[in-house]
């Protein structure tokens, strides 16, 4: 019971380590992101254009994802089916 409890509380500390280091990450991000558009505004619709890549291709991911499961799911569906 024991080894458990400092397992689990290992697991909880470095999650929550690993936030922290997220959070200051994405603070630093943030922070670059809004002085490089204050001194360069035109970079602004360069970085809308890669977001908008960027979510294309995460799109485009999902969908190869679940089309894998679907796949998957239809195989299992035909292994346990009787006919």
């Amino acid at each position: 019971m024991l080894k458990f409890l400092e397992h689990f509380y290992q697991n909880i500390r470095n999650t929550l380590i690993w936030f922290i280091v997220y959070f200051a990450l994405q603070t630093i991000i943030w922070s670059a992101l809004g002085a490089v558009i204050l001194l360069y505004p035109a970079a602004l619709f360069i970085l809308v254009a890669i977001f908008f890549v960027l979510f294309a291709a995460v799109n485009l991911y999902f969908m190869a994802l679940f089309i894998r499961y679907a796949v998957k799911l239809k195989n299992l569906k035909d292994l346990v089916s009787f006919k």
